[in-house]
């Protein structure tokens, strides 16, 4: 628009020097002066106003694209270092089995070998948050597994000084450079990072928030190494089996044939840890020599090596009435079905790479002292379809497809935060329901007792009691055995999910959870009774009969996103709970003129009360957006009390609606 000006200027005075009469020549350039003014007037306030419409309509689109994301709260919880650490003993060997599952791809992909070296005085269950420290390792996995390609990658497991659990993750061939170091070295130390090390500093977030830490160390001599640290608890009830099968297993002897020296050295270890001596014979050798297996208590193969021959040898070995004799049989993370397949008949256990030390622990316990065959993830059975037992919902349900599910009481069992909304969201769309949510199989023992529950959706890896283990005692119990039961599952293997049938599962649904296939396993198990017709007539309706101040607050929007009104208020709530000191840093931002911080924190708060239907408060930060997006900074510290009398009005609203779903319940 200057540039207009400065031309109709110009333009008048050619025109001026043109004209054969000064006064018409003087005419016509105050004429288009004037023009050119009043035009700058007007463009002037037109624009502004179109800028601004334009921004919150932007600001709208975004606010619509993240309503309905249910890990909106979770990962501003972790950015501001807020999330709630929830400490229970967990199984380890769960937990490195669901990391596997997450990391399978670029590990695949990568042509990586991947071992988990887990230290004997760790133990088979640790205590702390496995939701958490599961999320900390997978990004650190992804990054080691990125570096290079055919190598290895390792998980180091350890316990320093009674203190802390230390989680080596580290790549021995690859080397960070300089500035690629720095680049993490900066990360850790809180400075700007690129989108490159988002994952990593969600991480770090959360190492800190559990009173934990990250390092990061390279060099061409030992590779490069994460080192995430937590602090040590005790497991006061002590789960381990070691010293029970120490004492039984001292003295006896293990046979490994078909596995290199430096893999022999790698397992050593973990059955030194129960007292049994460890020999290796190469292939060739087993096969030209064939040796006297009576001195042997078991022998270890890798079922990739197998021949018809070895299967024979073997055969003869348990039909010639050596019964104490154990073969374990050890499969490849990526190994194809004929291959684990054609080992089966020989095996008293199977294990999969990377061997666990909890893994080995449970195998030695079931087959010396339960003396029973020990199957890690494999069935017995001859056929079996991985894609019959996944359900794949390929179509969508309607309101009226939905209603067929009314009066069901389902449960379901997850301990983490985000998948637990996620199903909560999902199955609170159906109208008439009961939902109950717990966050470990132990919860949901206790559940069964008190409440007659239709239907089970259960994640595998939960802490104090896992999800197969819960499902094989339910069961074990007559009055149980009709519910359906739903695994959550990553599903990236198929001995894990033949272990899911063999404890007696109907059907998984994957990560990520989608509401097709939920509903999709709802209408292919859940059987309506009489029973269940019968709940439904003691259902309340989720009509909210309340009136709101729609200015502050949209309850009707916010209860149709949610579900139903117990899940919005919980929002709400969780919501308000995380949002407690913003105001001082909004003011701080304000204060100290860090206005590129500033434009961050108000696009935080754009979706976060976007997200709870706040439209004062959506309202406010997309004015402040506009004036920092113009470069016009007009007198924001208004702002600052704006907000708390915003704040106190938004929290006027939310416990009042508490107190109508306190009075109507």
């Amino acid at each position: 628009m200057k540039k207009f000006l400065l031309l109709t200027i110009a333009a008048s005075l050619l025109h001026a020097e043109e004209s054969t009469s000064p006064y018409m020549a003087l005419a016509y350039g105050v004429v288009l002066l004037l023009v050119a003014i009043i035009g700058f007037i007007i463009f002037s306030r037109f624009k502004k106003p179109a800028a601004k419409k334009r921004m919150q309509k932007e600001n709208s689109t975004l606010k619509a694209s993240k309503s309905a994301d249910p890990e909106l709260v979770e990962q501003y919880r972790i950015d501001m270092k807020k999330i709630k650490i929830e400490n229970q003993p967990f199984r380890l060997s769960g937990m490195l089995h669901i990391l596997t599952n997450k990391i399978s791809e670029p590990l695949k992909a990568s042509g990586h070998q991947l071992h988990y070296d887990v230290d004997n005085e760790v133990g088979r269950y640790i205590v702390g948050d496995n939701d958490y420290i599961e999320q900390v390792l997978e990004a650190l996995m992804e990054d080691v597994i990125a570096m290079n390609s055919n190598q290895e990658v390792v998980l180091h497991i350890s316990k320093e000084k009674e203190q802390h659990i230390v989680f080596d993750v580290y790549n021995p061939t690859a080397v960070l450079s300089k500035t690629e170091l720095a680049h993490y070295m900066d990360t850790i130390a809180g400075k700007e990072a690129d989108e490159r090390f988002s994952a990593f500093i969600k991480a770090r977030n959360i190492a800190e928030a559990m009173g934990g830490s990250i390092e990061v160390k390279s060099s061409k001599r030992n590779g490069t190494h994460f080192l995430f640290k937590i602090p040590y608890i005790e497991d006061r009830d002590n789960r381990s089996n070691q010293e029970k099968l120490k004492k039984f297993l001292t003295g006896k002897k293990a046979l490994f044939i078909g596995k290199t020296k430096y893999e022999t050295k790698r397992a050593q270890y973990i059955f030194d840890t129960f007292g049994i001596k460890i020999e290796h014979m190469n292939l060739s050798d087993f096969e030209n020599k064939k040796p006297d297996l009576k001195k042997y208590d078991m022998a270890i193969l890798r079922s990739s090596s197998l021949t018809p021959k070895h299967i024979s040898f073997f055969k003869k070995i348990h039909q010639s009435g050596k019964k104490d004799f154990k073969t374990i049989i050890v499969h490849e993370l990526f190994e194809d079905e004929k291959t684990i397949n054609f080992s089966k008949s020989i095996a008293d256990a199977e294990l999969y790479n990377p061997t666990i030390i909890g893994d080995v622990e449970e195998i030695l316990y079931q087959m010396f002292i339960l003396k029973s065959k020990a199957v890690k993830g494999i069935s017995n059975m001859d056929t079996f379809s991985t894609d019959a037992f996944a359900i794949k919902g390929n179509h969508d349900f309607s309101e009226e497809d939905l209603q067929k599910f009314r009066g069901a009481h389902i449960a379901v069992a997850e301990d983490s935060k985000v998948d637990m909304r996620v199903m909560r969201n999902i199955l609170n769309n159906i109208d008439g329901i009961k939902l109950f949510t717990v966050n470990n199989g132990i919860e949901l023992m206790d559940l069964l007792e008190k409440e007659e529950i239709d239907f089970i959706f259960a994640d595998i890896n939960m802490p104090l009691l896992d999800g197969l283990t819960m499902t094989r005692r339910i069961r074990s119990k007559p009055k149980w055995e009709h519910i359906p039961i739903i695994s959550i599952s990553s599903m990236a293997f198929k001995q894990e999910v033949r272990a899911m049938q063999l404890a007696g599962m109907n059907a998984a649904i994957t990560k990520p959870i989608t509401a097709q296939d939920v509903y999709t396993a709802l209408e292919k198990f859940l059987v309506i009774t009489p029973k269940i017709e019968m709940h439904l007539t003691q259902c309340h309706s989720q009509d909210l009969d309340y009136k709101c101040n729609t200015y502050v607050l949209n309850v009707e929007k916010g209860v149709e996103d949610a579900g139903s009104p117990e899940n919005y208020l919980e929002l709400l709530q969780e919501t308000m709970d995380l949002l407690q000191g913003s105001d001082e840093k909004l003011k701080a931002l304000i204060k100290n003129e860090e206005y590129t911080a500033l434009k961050e924190f108000s696009h935080s708060m754009l979706e976060l009360y976007g997200n709870i239907q706040a439209n004062e408060m959506v309202k406010m930060f997309e004015e402040l957006t506009y004036y920092l997006s113009s470069r016009k900074k007009p007198y924001l510290m208004e702002y600052t009390m704006l907000y708390k009398k915003n704040m106190q009005r938004l929290q006027d609203e939310i416990d009042a609606l508490e107190q109508h779903l306190h009075k109507k319940g």
